[in-house]
Order: structure tokens, then C-alpha cells, then sequence
């Protein structure tokens, strides 16, 4: 395609003389993606001449005069171009002018596809799931407190709908809204028309009376006068990075927790695992070979952890691998272990391929068998376990399937001498036009005091800590037609606004940030952390650490799982009856198969790092995920599993894929049991629910 037809498929116009003068370049000396990063940059979406040669300049490609009005110049093959060639370089002006008026605008995914990549954008994919199941239990409703946050503490049901007896054991109450969010401050300029027919000047585009009584005119990319101007003003940014938002704790709160002293580690954080590339074997190996090294190092980290995993089940004994199954007798019973390449449905069962390293076979489950079941919970590339007979005929009949799984039974932990609690958030997506920032703001205030009763006073007294699991800024290019919905966007800038928010925490409170698939990180996961080169302020800010995507916390003993939660896409797509409205059902998947994105080559983008760092090693005391901006808890198992909701209203991408959020609600984890003490909801302050 050429250059007009590939600014078009992107909702970008070019001026004829801009064409003409870009024409010679494209595409060998420069790119589109280039050249729309560029005009971005400039807040503009008409590539002009002025546009057009500053891009030049920047490249060292620069040209003094454009080639449609230049006499003498050198066309594209190197020919000497005429005055009367000239002439003709009119009429080619006048058809590109026509194509550019007559060529509807239509985005194409090919073209968005290669400006996000160059961009080295985030990616995201949301499925549609099931429709939500709204019906409560019967539970009190307690009276609207005004400016204050709702709040509940006790037993608490999963906001999404699911029953009382499936969720977990702290019922959330439910109350009223009617409180809106803020205000858009962007400023809508509209230009008026001028009075009479004012004629072009064909030397500078604009006219100004001598006497200064008419005003300068404005035109558009086609020298068609539009409209005027009184005067030129320098336009600031017509949004705000919070630098204004200033939350000092209340007079005279007490904070128990600034007293208690610090106890957290970081047990697990991605960048600190050193990884050893594989290496080419001399000067003339093949890129292709290093590819399959890469990928079957991964593999083979995932396999070996996976195995100490199972064979820690005193069920599975008689471990064989599978290339030795020739030495066994048909009638002796022997466990495999391998990873799934496939699975699918036969007339009489289920057959799984399973390979282990040492080999490739087919493993028969029979339909009539109980343990068929779990093939459902399978999900592509998850280590198994199957115990059984081999045939001889390289099929393997199991009667048992073993997943790795979590242990029913946990050793208890000593208690700590004072109550210590922890905030977990997610998603709070600074820079969208949906985030909502009262409620954000009034959730600081709450943390600096302004509480409405004693018992909100004793849980914020002792909040100690507050994690961040991902998506913290909304980032750009997204998802289709977000750039529309930016209140914010800039990248800098949403990480200076969410660092502005953030500085209002109080200084004992602990906080744990990790990236998301919104944030300027990693595309593929696991993330280590944020590139400090966007994310800069948040590194600035004294009492966060940030963290990677997963990452291992241990506060005072207990162990939290904390990912962003892609992983939840693939669930949903490959085990039945799973939604992204109830996530804690997908989150208890990954438990049960002990790995955060099983399947590669889904809907998650996963690094073929040489170590498959994405397995759970150890079992957590909680597990914290967000991503699906859906609050939803349970326990499984002593495992606390709780999915952190958003600090984000509905989109309209979410309404088109019928994802209803829950935001701006603040759990509050009694860190000592590491259950749900309490949930505080801020979302009468948000606008749009």
C-alpha cells in the first residue's frame, strides 16, 4: 500500500505538498509507524509540510523545497524533472487532493497492529463470559453515611452474584449510591465562522488587517478558510497530573501501626533470578536451533518442578518415565508423569498425548471412570500425573489422574502479638476518563484519618501495608478506541499522576507495586518490574518497592501470592463454566494445576525465559489477582484466593464484551490469618455507577 492509503487505514490525513516531499522516503528511508509515532507526538493528526520536514530533519533527510514545486529536482529515479514536468506534478497534486476527499476513513488491524508493536505497546484481550448473576443473599442494609465510605466487616458473599456457601467467609453489605464522580475538565474549543469571504494569501496562509481590526484567519489543511482566531495562545495540557492533591493526616489520629515494626521480605521476585541463556554450540549455528534450545529449556524447568510437585503426593509412587514403559508388565500398575501436548473427546473416554522428556504417548481415560472428570480441569501444556497400565501398543489406560494440586492440610502458623492488616488493590488505571478519582482521593483521606466510626479508626490505625497488583496507570494503545477515552495521554504523565496520588499515603504504610498489561513493562509475562524510564516516579516515592509480576511476599510469616492474573484468560477459554465475572473459580484452576498461565500460545503472552518462573513452588497463605476488574473471593484448600476488582468505571470496550466492574473497593487481610477482615467501598464517589 502506499503512503496515503497507510496513513488513511489509521485515521491520519496528509497534505498533497507533505505528500509529495514524503513520497521519495517511503518506505526505505523511514517507516509508517515512524512517522505516526511522530505526528503523535506533535498532538496533531494531518501530516502538513511543516509536519512533513521537520520528520525529515530529525532523520537527516532533509529537503529544501517540496518536490511538487521545485524546478530542476531529481524524481524517484534519479531523472532531472523539467518545468514542464512540473506542470504535470500539478495534475498528480490535484488526484492525490481528490483521493484524500474521497477515500473513507477505516482502521485497519493490520496497521494498528504494527503501530502498537513498534510502540512496544501492551497488549490485552478480554473475553465475554457469562453474563453475571445478580440475585443477593438476604443480608442488612445499613443506613447511607453521606460523605463517608461504605463500609462492612464480618461475613462478606461475592459481589458478582455467586451464593453465600460457594465464596468465601466474610459476607460483603451492599449499599446505596448516589453520589456522582468528577467533573471532565477538558476543554472543548469550538471556532466560529467568520462574518464575510476573506481571501487566501497565498505566501503565509493568513491574513492580518494593517490597522490590526481583522482578526488572523484560520485555514485548513487545504488552504480552505474555516474560521478565526482573535489571538494565538499557548495551549497548556488541558488535564491534570494531581499535583495539586495534598492529604495530610488528620489531627490528632493515632496510627498503632507506625509503631509496629516492619516484618516483609520479598521471597520470590523475578528480577532477582539470574537466567542462563542457551548457547550456540560454535560461529555457525543456526538462530533456528537456538529458538528450539530456548523453548525446550523452558519446558523442561516447567517439567522438573512440576515433578517435585507431584511426587511430594504420597499417592503417586511407581514414577516411571515414559520411554522405559516397554519394561513393564501389561498388568503392573505405574504412574507417568509428562506435560498434555493434547487433548480430545472419543466415543468411550477421553485420550490425552502426554510427553515427558523421554518420550510421547497416549494416555485413554474411560468415560465410565470417575476421574474422566478432571479432564475439564486440564488445560493444555499442565503437568499431569496418570496412574494406570501400558497396553504395548504405545497406549497407556489410566484409572487415576492426579493434578499437583494444593494440600488439604496446612501447619499452623504462630500468631503475631498484635493485629497487623494490609490493603490489597488493582487496576486503579490513573490516565483513563473512567477512573475514578473522588472515590481514589476519599480512599486517601480514609487512610489519613477521616473515618466515620471507632471501628473503621481501629482498622486503619493498623493497616500496615498496601499492594498494588498491576495495571496501576491505563496506558496507551490498549485496546480499540482507547485513545478516546484517555484523560491522560501521555505515559509520563499518568506515571507522575499516579506517583502525586500515591505520595498521599502515610509514610508507615508499606506499599508493593507490580505492573500489569496496561503498564510500560514487559508485553509478555513475567513481568520484573516497571521500565524506570516511564515509571520513574513511582521509584522516586520513599515507602514503595516495586515488585515484579508475580512476585512472592511474606509479611510477618505468611505468605502472598501476588500476580496481575492473565492467566485468568486462558482458564476461561479452556475449562467450562468459567467466567470473568466470578474470577476466583479461575484462580482455584491455577491452583489446582500450581501454575499461573499453563497454556503457551493462548491468549497470554508468555516469555520462553530459560526457567518457567510461573510455576507455584510453594503453596501461599493468599492468593492476590486482578486483571478481570471484578471483586471475588473464596477459600480452597487454606488458601485464601481473592481477585482485587478496579478503581475503573465500565468502558466502552467493556460494555461491547459485557464486562460489568466493581470498583473501588478496599479489602482489608487481617495479615495473621490472612483472611478478609473487612471490605470498605468507596464507589458512591465514582462516577458512571
Amino acid at each position: 500500500m502506499g503512503l496515503i492509503e497507510d496513513l488513511l487505514g489509521n485515521n491520519y490525513l496528509i497534505t498533497p505538498s507533505a505528500f509529495f516531499l514524503l513520497r521519495e522516503h517511503y518506505p526505505e528511508k523511514f517507516t509508517l509507524a515512524q512517522l505516526i509515532k511522530f505526528v503523535k507526538s506533535k498532538g496533531a493528526f494531518v501530516v502538513d509540510l511543516e509536519i512533513a520536514e521537520e520528520f525529515l530533519s530529525t532523520l537527516g533527510l532533509v529537503t529544501e523545497v517540496p518536490l511538487a514545486t521545485s524546478a530542476g529536482k531529481s524524481d524517484e529515479s534519479g531523472e532531472s524533472i523539467s518545468h514542464e514536468d512540473a506542470s504535470l506534478s500539478s495534475l498528480e497534486h490535484e488526484e492525490v487532493e481528490n483521493e484524500i476527499l474521497a477515500n473513507p476513513i477505516d482502521s485497519t488491524a493490520e496497521n494498528e497492529a504494527e503501530i502498537e508493536s513498534s510502540s512496544e505497546v501492551l497488549d490485552s484481550y478480554v473475553s465475554t463470559g457469562e453474563a453475571p448473576y445478580n440475585e443477593a443473599p438476604d443480608i442488612p442494609v445499613f443506613e447511607n453515611r453521606g460523605e463517608k465510605a461504605n463500609f462492612s466487616e464480618g461475613e462478606s458473599f461475592v459481589s458478582t452474584g455467586a451464593s453465600e456457601a460457594e465464596t468465601s467467609e466474610t459476607p460483603e453489605v451492599d449499599f446505596e449510591n448516589g453520589y456522582g464522580g468528577f467533573e471532565d475538565n477538558a476543554v472543548d474549543e469550538t471556532m466560529t465562522p467568520p462574518d464575510q469571504e476573506i481571501e487566501d494569501s497565498e505566501s503565509s496562509g493568513e491574513y492580518n488587517g494593517e490597522n490590526g481590526g481583522i482578526p488572523k484567519v484560520l485555514y485548513d489543511e487545504y488552504g480552505v478558510p474555516v474560521g478565526y482566531v482573535e489571538e494565538e495562545v499557548l495551549e497548556e495540557k488541558s488535564y491534570s497530573t494531581y499535583s495539586d492533591v495534598v492529604i495530610t493526616p488528620k489531627p490528632g489520629f493515632s496510627y498503632r501501626a507506625a509503631s509496629i515494626e516492619g516484618d516483609w521480605a520479598l521471597i520470590f521476585d523475578v528480577k532477582n533470578v539470574k537466567f542462563t541463556p542457551p548457547k550456540v554450540k560454535n560461529a555457525s549455528g543456526k538462530e533456528g536451533e537456538l529458538i528450539v534450545k530456548v523453548y525446550s529449556n523452558y519446558f523442561k524447568s516447567r517439567l522438573k518442578k512440576m515433578r517435585k510437585i507431584l511426587r511430594e503426593n504420597p499417592e503417586v509412587g511407581g514414577v516411571i518415565d515414559i520411554a522405559k514403559l516397554s519394561y513393564v508388565n501389561s498388568d503392573e500398575d505405574v504412574t507417568i508423569i509428562g506435560i498434555v501436548d493434547s487433548k480430545r473427546e472419543t466415543r468411550k473416554g477421553y485420550m490425552f498425548e502426554v510427553e515427558d522428556g523421554s518420550g510421547t504417548i497416549k494416555v485413554f481415560v474411560n468415560r465410565e471412570n470417575e476421574e474422566s472428570k478432571k479432564f475439564f480441569q486440564i488445560m493444555p501444556d499442565s503437568v499431569v500425573a496418570f496412574r494406570g497400565r501400558y497396553s504395548g501398543r504405545n497406549i497407556f489406560f489410566a484409572d487415576k489422574i492426579f493434578l499437583p494440586d494444593v494440600p488439604k492440610f496446612k501447619r499452623e502458623k504462630p500468631p503475631l502479638e498484635e493485629k497487623v492488616y494490609a490493603i490489597l488493590l488493582s487496576d486503579i488505571h490513573v490516565g483513563s476518563n473512567k477512573f475514578c478519582e473522588k472515590a481514589f482521593e476519599r480512599f486517601l483521606e480514609w487512610l489519613n484519618g477521616e473515618v466515620a466510626n471507632k471501628r473503621e479508626e481501629e482498622f486503619v490505625s493498623r493497616v500496615k501495608y498496601l499492594v498494588i497488583a498491576g495495571d496501576v496507570v491505563d496506558g496507551i494503545g490498549i485496546y480499540p478506541g482507547q485513545y478516546n477515552e484517555l484523560e491522560i495521554p501521555d505515559i509520563f504523565d499518568q506515571y507522575e499522576a499516579l506517583a502525586n496520588l500515591l505520595r498521599n499515603v502515610p509514610d508507615h504504610i508499606t506499599m508493593f507495586i507490580g505492573p500489569g498489561n496496561h503498564d510500560a513493562a514487559r508485553t509478555a509475562i513475567p513481568q520484573p518490574g516497571f521500565y524506570e524510564e516511564y515509571a520513574k516516579p513511582l521509584y522516586k516515592l520513599k515507602n514503595a518497592v516495586i515488585i515484579s509480576n508475580p512476585a512472592v511476599l511474606r509479611l510477618h510469616g505468611r505468605d502472598f501470592l501476588i500476580a496481575h492474573g492473565r492467566g485468568i484468560e486462558d482458564v476461561v477459554s479452556f475449562i467450562p463454566n468459567r467466567s470473568h465475572h466470578r474470577p476466583a473459580e479461575a484462580m482455584v484452576d491455577l491452583l489446582k494445576l500450581r501454575h499461573l498461565a499453563p497454556t503457551f500460545g493462548g491468549k497470554v503472552p508468555i516469555a520462553p525465559d530459560p526457567e518457567d518462573t510461573l510455576v507455584i513452588e510453594s503453596v501461599p497463605d493468599l492468593f492476590q489477582a486482578g486483571h478481570v476488574h471484578v471483586m471475588d473471593y473464596r477459600i480452597y484448600n487454606g488458601v485464601f484466593v481473592i481477585n482485587t476488582g478496579t478503581w475503573q468505571a465500565q468502558t466502552e470496550f467493556q460494555k461491547m464484551v459485557n464486562i460489568v466492574p466493581t470498583p473501588a473497593r478496599v479489602p482489608i487481610i487481617d495479615v495473621e490469618t490472612a483472611r478478609l477482615r473487612a471490605v470498605v467501598r468507596f464507589d458512591q464517589f465514582c462516577e458512571g455507577m
